[in-house]
């Protein structure tokens, strides 16, 4: 139960952690991305500037012959307020077809400073930032001058620092799922500590209660069987009264007992190969007569093979015990359906019955201890709350699964599968 509760709490504190560290990592990418186009697109302002004061100074193209073959810089040049060429210094590099073939998403405005991205031939990305302006000589615009600086180099440097970042955010996950699970360790130990006295509380308790227990019920039956004493009819209801009680508060430390040692690790099985035809034949016989009582019907559907398994006798019928014995409580008339079957390599075990049902929402916590669905009616059977708690502890001892299908006044059906052995 701690175990789970330890991976629960350590899933939590890892997932929060994990956010917090995907949180940070994003931000210190957009943070870097944005730091970085801001700085380009104002360096490419100044450039425009720069390289128009330089045209109209010496003639001298913006970009040398070097940097369009390598596709590092380019520009265009058109007459003002035209679509008329003075100057291209784009189609002769590695993607100047593509990026003439883009012109619609160029600045269509002066000082504006836009980004395509492109692939060449090879699948290599590109990424270009584009930025237009006007040269001026003096107060005449001589042409609208587009400059393209290629950022390739930044998306591939980014995108190695990318993985190391990457890596780090993992290898701190990997820190703080280790932390976590220490924290979440440190969480429960005073849980783990008062349930720990609590369950030695119970388990003392259960134990220090079953001698007076058995001493008061040897009493009142010794006094409802003394013949020479004239007791009243008062007397007699009420000593019937009393063994009555005092037997269902044995039925109860022995539940609470059970449950006792299994938390304390002291409830192990007497492991045997056990021919659950047998077992089901004789516990089915015992609770025909409880049946036969309230006027149900017992139908009983077993294999003809034999079924073979491998568990704890007394603890598989007692689990057959506890699920007829509940099903027939809680039936009012009708029929308790009760089938043990091979299936696959399953022994499945299935009791249905047409009584009171269960909500869907009391479903989830009928394996709950000392959880009632309708209390006032478990009372009067006679019922704890204990019952389906160690029914579900002995499946799981024996790797088995329970299941449960109901509904409101329409019956319930419980499912057991147990692991079968070599059948003979």
């Amino acid at each position: 139960m701690f175990d789970k509760l330890r991976l629960k709490l350590t899933i939590i504190y890892t997932g929060i952690f994990s956010l917090l560290v995907v949180m940070i990592v994003t931000g210190c990418i957009i943070l870097l991305g944005h730091s970085v186009l801001t700085h380009e697109k104002q360096e490419m302002r100044e450039l425009i500037i720069h390289e128009g004061e330089e045209f109209v100074a010496s003639g001298e193209l913006p970009v040398s012959k070097h940097s369009i073959e390598v596709g590092r810089e380019l520009a265009y040049m058109l007459q003002p307020g035209s679509d008329v060429l003075l100057h291209d210094q784009v189609s002769g590099s590695p993607v100047g077809q593509q990026l003439l073939a883009l012109r619609s998403e160029w600045p269509q405005h002066d000082r504006k400073v836009k980004w395509v991205t492109l692939r060449d031939a090879n699948d290599r990305l590109w990424i270009y930032l584009i930025g237009r302006d006007q040269i001026l000589d003096g107060n005449a615009s001589v042409a609208n001058l587009y400059m393209f600086k290629d950022l390739s180099d930044y998306y591939y440097e980014e995108k190695g620092e990318i993985l190391w970042l990457v890596l780090m955010s993992l290898f701190f996950i990997c820190c703080g799922a280790g932390v976590g699970y220490y924290l979440a360790g440190r969480s429960i130990k005073p849980i783990r500590e008062m349930f720990k006295r609590q369950r030695e509380f119970v388990a003392d308790a259960s134990h220090e209660l079953r001698t007076p227990l058995t001493v008061m019920g040897i009493a009142a039956e010794g006094m409802e069987g003394d013949t020479d004493s004239n007791f009243s009819e008062f007397t007699v209801d009420t000593l019937k009264t009393m063994r009555i009680e005092i037997k269902r508060m044995n039925n109860l430390v022995a539940a609470l007992l059970s449950l006792a040692r299994n938390d304390a690790g002291a409830g192990d099985l007497k492991l045997e190969q056990v021919n659950f035809n047998v077992l089901f034949e004789q516990t089915l016989g015992t609770l025909s007569m409880l049946a036969e009582q309230k006027g149900l019907k017992l139908e009983q559907r077993l294999a003809q093979e034999r079924l073979i398994i491998w568990g704890d006798r007394m603890r598989l019928e007692q689990l057959l015990t506890i699920l007829v014995d509940n099903a027939i409580k809680y039936s009012a008339r009708g029929t308790v359906t009760v089938s043990a079957l091979r299936q696959n390599r399953q022994l499945v075990i299935k009791v249905e019955d047409e009584g009171i049902g269960i909500d869907t929402q009391d479903i989830e916590r009928i394996f709950e201890r000392f959880y009632r669905v309708d209390k006032a009616r478990t009372r009067a059977e006679g019922g704890f709350g204990l019952g389906l708690p160690i029914a579900k502890l002995i499946v799981e001892q024996h790797h088995g699964t329970i299941e449960v299908e109901s509904k409101k006044n329409g019956g319930s059906s419980f499912i057991v599968k147990l692991p079968l052995t070599v059948q003979y």
